[in-house]
């Protein structure tokens, strides 16, 4: 059901940019409707986690879907841009109950006992719901430019919210029931709060925020920038010529890419060897981020970059499950619900900051990406520490 709520959003990540003009509005009305969604849930995510602790769960991811397409369905009328940008913080709302509920759903459904120390398979689990997520990241980018081309911009929005409702109704159908079994206690929940301050969560947290600012701002749009500077002629992808726009979208496809094949694999990586995971697909993934500077061949850029956003999600994977095993049904959607927090602000600031750094050069955002993603591997000890310290500071 989350991957359908996506169509709206990857038509406007997709084709806003290229349809600007067109639709009336103007470089700055589209930076403000790509980002608001994203500054918006730095509010949302707490409020979410604490609706998950008092209100059935069933009932709020279908809120979740109905807000996702009259969201989509909004977006239809770019010209009336109150409530257009108005659109995009409904949707920021919708996004942080869909977001924690799939994490809440996959954590508490990981299968029990699985793996030999007794554990659930819940890096499968996360793998698994990201991949599904990227399914439908996946088909909002087919349908934007073929529904904005064959039908015009207000059809394809318009389709887009009836693709989310059509295709969100039976999952949602299924999972209404979903209840929470937990007695909300104010005193716990005060203590998990302070918890969230001990240096161990903020490191992780700090690590999230490093991962999204480089995963959603850095590498997509400094490597964009970089293909439109070394490659602005066009170049040879596989021995073919082609254009500098298509040298981009292989580049982005490696993410997308990654999202729907890997990130299964990459949880069941995690779920085997949680530090050295995290540990190699780090260091890895910073590996090909700075060898992206020195890549003149379009074939070899595209190929590294599919390898700093395949090294990168596992990491990311495997910081998801150390924070996981830091949680109970208690205390969980606060613990997620200020991830999502610490994330969302990385890929805001992400974003933000990579167009100003290129102004230096388009190789500064793939270098800082690079140094970035190092500095994260200082959290390693703490992703392989055992969950004990939580339970102590939240007695």
């Amino acid at each position: 059901m989350t991957a359908a709520t996506l169509f709206g959003d990857t038509l406007l990540y997709s084709a806003l940019p290229v349809n600007a003009s067109r639709l009336g509005l103007d470089a700055l009305a589209v930076g403000l409707a790509l980002s608001l969604n994203r500054w918006v849930r730095l509010f949302t995510n707490s409020f979410a986690a604490r609706l998950y602790e008092r209100f059935p769960a069933g009932l709020l991811v279908c809120v979740a879907l109905a807000l996702g397409v009259a969201s989509s369905a909004a977006y239809a009328l770019p010209a009336a841009i109150v409530l257009f940008l108005a659109a995009r913080l409904v949707w920021g709302m919708s996004w942080s109950l869909l977001r924690l509920g799939t994490f809440l759903g996959a954590i508490e459904g990981a299968q029990p006992g699985a793996l030999p120390n007794g554990r659930p398979r819940t890096g499968r689990a996360l793998g698994n719901t990201r991949s599904i997520h990227g399914l439908g990241y996946l088909a909002g980018a087919l349908w934007a430019p073929f529904a904005v081309e064959a039908f015009g911009w207000e059809a394809a929005a318009l389709g887009a919210a009836a693709l989310t409702l059509l295709l969100g109704l039976a999952p949602a159908a299924l999972i209404s029931g979903w209840r929470r079994h937990v007695d909300v206690d104010e005193r716990q929940e005060r203590a998990v709060r302070r918890a969230l301050l001990d240096r161990r969560f903020t490191g992780l947290f700090l690590v999230a925020s490093s991962q999204y600012a480089v995963g959603a701002g850095l590498v997509p749009i400094g490597g964009g920038l970089r293909v439109a500077e070394v490659f602005g002629a066009g170049g040879a992808l596989i021995a073919f010529p082609v254009a500098a726009t298509v040298i981009a979208g292989a580049f982005v496809l490696g993410q997308r890419v990654a999202q729907v094949a890997w990130t299964p694999l990459a949880g069941r990586l995690a779920d085997r060897a949680l530090s050295a995971t995290f540990v190699a697909s780090t260091a890895l993934a910073a590996a090909a981020m700075l060898l992206l500077v020195y890549a003149g061949d379009a074939t070899a850029f595209v190929a590294l970059g599919a390898v700093a956003f395949f090294a990168g999600i596992t990491s990311t994977v495997a910081l998801e499950l150390a924070i996981a095993h830091r949680t109970t049904a208690a205390d969980r959607p606060l613990i997620l619900g200020a991830y999502a927090t610490w994330a969302d602000a990385g890929a805001a600031v992400g974003a933000l900051v990579t167009g100003f750094v290129a102004l230096t050069g388009t190789q500064v955002p793939l270098i800082a990406a690079a140094v970035l993603t190092v500095g994260t591997l200082a959290a390693a000890p703490t992703v392989a520490a055992p969950a004990s310290w939580v339970r102590a500071s939240t007695a």
